[in-house]
């Protein structure tokens, strides 16, 4: 036997939803072509300019790239012994990275121009101008993978060399975490140190410990011994 739908015959010969629905928007944009014609235009226009400016952006950024890269490469030599590097090279590469941060304020190669900038105003004990490129580094928000924790790791050494312990060892704490597994360790180190400088010998050994723990094979194990052992 057949279930009852409810439904009358005249219900059944009714029109559908959507075709009447469909047919009445159909209706409406004959007799209004250009208010239709000037929407598509605008939705088009959008579309456009969306498109445009993630190209522009890309653009920007292969642009800075290729701007940098060789600089970089010599920043990366005077830095790995700044007390060697001829002044005046350092100097040149500083104004350089200056200008190109200028010139591309918020692209990733800026990121790195900041934080070498960040290096050589450390090397010269600007350590306040040093934290200022560090954390300029990080408010562009392209940092990603060891750049993270380097500039992070930056601005913590720089609050330490400036004596200003409390506030390194909360920058260690963030360094640390966002450091990879093998540079962990550093960033506690720093903490324990600086903790110990602040006069916290307890929180100092406790770090020291957790460290020596969780890392057992650690190559700096003879060194954290040594330094716990002067803490208590």
């Amino acid at each position: 036997m057949a279930e009852k739908t409810g439904f009358s015959r005249r219900d059944l010969k009714g029109p559908d939803e959507f075709i009447s629905t469909f047919g009445r928007a159909v209706a409406w944009c004959k007799e209004n072509r250009s208010k239709v014609a000037a929407g598509a235009i605008g939705v088009v226009a959008v579309l456009a300019l969306v498109l445009g400016t993630q190209a522009y952006l890309q653009w920007e950024e292969n642009k800075s790239a290729r701007a940098l890269w060789p600089t970089l490469d010599r920043a990366q030599q005077l830095l790995q012994v700044p007390s060697a590097a001829d002044p005046s090279q350092l100097a040149a590469v500083e104004q350089f990275l200056q200008g190109h941060v200028s010139a591309y304020p918020n692209t990733r190669a800026t990121m790195y121009s900041l934080y070498y900038l960040g290096s050589i105003a450390f090397f010269r004990g600007n350590y306040d101008l040093s934290i200022a490129h560090f954390r300029a580094g990080i408010a562009i928000g392209k940092e990603a993978g060891v750049m993270r924790y380097l500039l992070r790791q930056g601005i913590a050494c720089s609050l330490e060399a400036k004596g200003d312990f409390p506030a390194a060892a909360a920058a260690y704490r963030d360094a640390g975490a966002a450091a990879g597994e093998n540079m962990k360790d550093q960033s506690r180190m720093g903490e324990a140190r600086v903790l110990g400088l602040a006069g916290k010998k307890t929180e100092a050994a406790a770090l020291y410990r957790l460290i020596l723990k969780e890392t057992p094979e650690t190559p700096l194990r003879e060194l954290l011994e040594i330094q716990l052992a002067q803490m208590e």
